[in-house]
């Protein structure tokens, strides 16, 4: 149970993401991550656009039974530019308390590419350790960031490779459409383009950690991604995991824009 609800919460952080426009807007969105039919978490996530830059603040917290089994609570802000039809992130840094020990990752980028990651505590390297090479960190993403996809419409949104790192794991995700799917939540009704996404660990992570090589060879993972307005910018309003037989959905419940 702990390891799913610390999966639901990995998965939680990955599929928040709002999107700018041209002028400065504000945004709400809120999810929910649920498994075995029992709501295990909750996020409230709030966005300031303004011009070409984004910065985004959330919480995010254990509920329900989930307690019971973890005190996992946080905070995450993240920052970066929209422009050429990519994102470029800037800053990343979640803080979060897990069974009363304070955890915390930053990342900083320059030039497009990381120029600096702390983990605290620092993760734990085995002699079986696969070191992330310099060539690696260009052209990543945040954990947030890697999930603001720009695209002239759904039907481009699936076919590409996120390049993500999340402070010491540098992974891919490969996304392939898979269907079109209704969604309705507080702020958006419309359509959303579901992909799938296949996770391939690169680099910065023991090479015998069973979750991640379970994760590759037999995890499965579904995102929904729904239009922001007219920015030309996919988010994601759903995502189901399928980790050892165990499914984590994370929905969001609010996707809405506040002010112009």
């Amino acid at each position: 149970m702990r390891r799913t609800i610390t999966a639901a919460s990995v998965a939680m952080v990955a599929a928040l993401s709002l999107s700018p426009s041209a002028s400065a807007s504000s945004y709400r969105s809120d999810y929910v991550v649920s498994a075995f039919g029992l709501r295990l978490a909750s996020t409230s996530f709030q966005s300031t656009i303004t011009g070409d830059g984004y910065t985004i603040n959330g919480t995010m917290r254990a509920r329900g039974l989930a307690r019971l089994f973890t005190t996992t609570k946080g905070a995450v802000t993240a920052a970066g530019s929209i422009g050429n039809g990519a994102v470029a992130p800037q800053s990343f840094d979640v803080r979060y308390t897990d069974d009363g020990k304070d955890k915390r990752t930053t990342i900083a980028f320059s030039g497009g590419r990381v120029a600096s990651a702390e983990n605290m505590p620092a993760v734990t390297r085995k002699d079986d350790w696969i070191a992330v090479p310099g060539a690696e960190l260009s052209g990543v993403l945040d954990p947030i960031g890697a999930m603001l996809v720009p695209a002239l419409s759904g039907g481009e949104v699936c076919g590409r490779t996120i390049r993500t790192f999340s402070g010491a794991l540098r992974a891919d995700l490969k996304l392939s459409y898979l269907r079109t799917i209704p969604f309705s939540a507080k702020g958006f009704k419309g359509d959303a383009v579901t992909c799938t996404a296949r996770f391939v660990p690169i680099a910065g992570f023991n090479r015998s950690k069973r979750e991640i090589n379970n994760m590759r060879d037999n995890g499965r993972i579904e995102i929904s991604f729904a239009p922001v307005g007219r920015t030309g910018l996919y988010a994601p309003v759903k995502a189901r995991i399928v980790y050892e037989g165990t499914t984590v959905n994370v929905t969001a419940t609010r996707f809405e824009q506040l002010t112009n």
